[in-house]
């Protein structure tokens, strides 16, 4: 049946009258393709704000208001999952992260983020995204060149990105996605989560710093309530990638309003680097400039720091800019004491 007033399909959002939030979901004449008045809709704020007019008795001999649900979000097999973990020797990324830290802290983060191997191009990477109920939602598959740890392109300068999905040509999965590495937030019992805008990001931070949980978002536009949601009751630090500063911290004040503990840091934005760098490129960077190496054995304590470790306060000697992360995030060493950067 085809009924003639019908909530706007898409992504479209619209002031709410009650809230004035851009949550309200506006109803559309089928007949004319023109919207309703202003007050007939529905905004997304269920439990903040519920807003909810349907063009019911000012409107005569007109057919049913129906609502269609979403249809229900899909999921990959977890014997998939599996079957991507192996060929490390021909995964380009996991390669890369061999010439920054060790063998053992490179399997750490296999195992922590699942992070599998494609055959769709020679070397390629999966990162799976697995929600915090254990569900396998998405595959996105990156190559990147095992020398820089940048992403590879072809001859025409595009990178090669694809997913699961379209690689399986799955036509009937209803993608949902979510942020990457989110079943890690029940794995912790550490109350802050660091999020960034890449998947690569995301691991490289986590060696650096494994005593936060870094998630990923997968791009600028995933830094949203739909992919956040989860996160409430979190402290929440978003690293975003230069140049995106303002857009990710007008987001963050609008969660606000939903509940949410997001601080946007600064650090990138207030630098030299370039627009587009991200967290993972500036360390990198730094790392690979030319420094003297320092002892493996911390003088007061005479413990021994590991080598993602060594690199976090090599890259304070080398470059001062990096001392603006110790009050910006806190940064601990291993035992919960403040590195003196």
């Amino acid at each position: 049946m085809q009924y003639r007033y019908e909530l706007e399909k898409g992504s479209k959002k619209h002031p709410c009258p009650r809230c004035g939030k851009n949550t309200f979901v506006r109803y559309v004449d089928n007949e004319t393709g023109e919207y309703l008045p202003l007050e007939f809709g529905r905004c997304d704020r269920e439990n903040n704000c519920g807003y909810l007019a349907t063009p019911k008795g000012e409107f005569t001999n007109t057919y049913e208001v129906k609502y269609i649900p979403p249809p229900p979000t899909s999921y990959h097999p977890l014997e998939l999952l599996k079957q991507s973990g192996r060929n490390f020797r021909q995964n380009n990324f996991i390669q890369f992260l061999k010439t920054l830290f060790s063998e053992d802290e490179v399997k750490d983060a296999i195992l922590k983020y699942l992070i599998g191997t494609s055959k769709l191009w020679n070397g390629a990477t999966v990162f799976w995204q697995i929600d915090n109920k254990q569900n396998v939602r998405h595959g996105k598959i990156m190559l990147y060149d095992a020398d820089t740890g940048k992403r590879a392109k072809d001859a025409n300068g595009k990178a090669y990105i694809n997913s699961v999905r379209s690689t399986l040509k799955l036509k009937d999965f209803n993608l949902k996605q979510c942020l990457f590495g989110l079943h890690l937030i029940n794995e912790t019992e550490t109350r802050t989560v660091a999020i960034v805008e890449g998947e690569k990001t995301a691991v490289i931070m986590s060696l650096f710093k494994p005593e936060y949980v870094w998630l990923a978002t997968g791009s600028k536009q995933g830094f949203k309530y739909e992919m956040l949601k989860p996160l409430k009751g979190f402290k929440v630090i978003a690293f975003p990638d230069k140049s995106e500063y303002t857009d990710w911290q007008d987001r963050a004040m609008e969660l606000k309003d939903f509940g949410f503990e997001i601080s946007v840091s600064r650090f990138l934005e207030n630098s030299t680097y370039k627009d587009g760098s991200d967290l993972a490129d500036v360390f990198i960077d730094e790392v690979n400039a030319k420094s003297k190496p320092l002892p493996n054995e911390t003088p007061s304590t005479g413990m021994i720091r590991t080598k993602a470790e060594n690199i976090a306060l090599k890259l304070a000697k080398i470059n001062p800019a990096f001392r603006i992360l110790k009050t910006e995030f806190e940064l601990t060493d291993t035992n919960g004491q403040l590195i003196n950067l």
